[in-house]
């Protein structure tokens, strides 16, 4: 039973590394050619698999870029998580949240572009892909907001449709930027989105009730 096992764990161990080398290598491939120039060939050549341990992992390259979206949605989010600190206010907490963001996407800035761009080619598939994104980064926002109101309770609740809003606004900058050639400088709109998010939060003070 344990010789069983243990073949089990080592066969699900390869399987997540080869998954993990595949969206590598889709993203080094990035790197130099449109998403719509790459081959299967090429993301295996990159990753150093055969077509076969390919196609035991997605069904083709298009399910692999839906892959690598998701990853780069929980590695950003789990960035985001790691740089909040709990101990400072929360128009700091906010600036470095969003500088720790928008770093990591200009670190980046192939798979972002064809995050932003290329996926919208992919049909419906890649839409849904980009809503759930901002679905996710919207529920940090009100997670965040929440945590707020445990020290300023006068703040009202941020809705999702506000919390759509606010992603829409700040993924409109985002792209503006990667049309203008300027995807390598995303962390300098640290500043107007940090002011756009608090804008937003500040507006969410209950209104001051007031005695007929």
């Amino acid at each position: 039973m344990d010789k069983v096992s243990s073949s089990s764990k080592a066969a699900l161990a390869a399987a997540t590394e080869h998954r993990q080398r595949l969206l590598d290598g889709l993203a080094d491939a990035l790197q130099t050619q449109a998403f719509a120039e790459i081959t299967i060939a090429d993301i295996v050549a990159k990753a150093r698999v055969s077509k076969r341990t390919f196609y035991e992992q997605f069904a083709s390259k298009e399910a692999c870029l839906l892959a690598l979206g998701e990853r780069l949605c929980d590695q950003t989010l789990a960035l985001i998580a790691a740089n909040y600190r709990f101990d400072e206010d929360w128009i700091t907490q906010l600036r470095n949240v969003t500088h720790a963001y928008l770093s990591s996407l200009e670190s980046q800035t192939a798979v972002m572009r064809a995050m932003y761009i290329e996926l919208m080619t992919i049909g419906a598939e890649g839409l849904a892909l980009r809503r759930r994104m901002g679905e996710r980064f919207g529920q940090f926002l009100i997670m965040q907001v929440e945590a707020f109101r445990t020290v300023e309770p006068h703040k009202r609740p941020l809705t999702p449709t506000m919390a759509t809003a606010v992603i829409g606004g700040i993924n409109e900058l985002i792209l503006q930027a990667i049309e203008r050639g300027e995807a390598h400088r995303l962390s300098e709109l640290t500043p107007t989105v940090t002011e756009f998010v608090q804008a937003v939060i500040q507006s969410l003070e209950a209104p001051v009730q007031t005695s007929a």
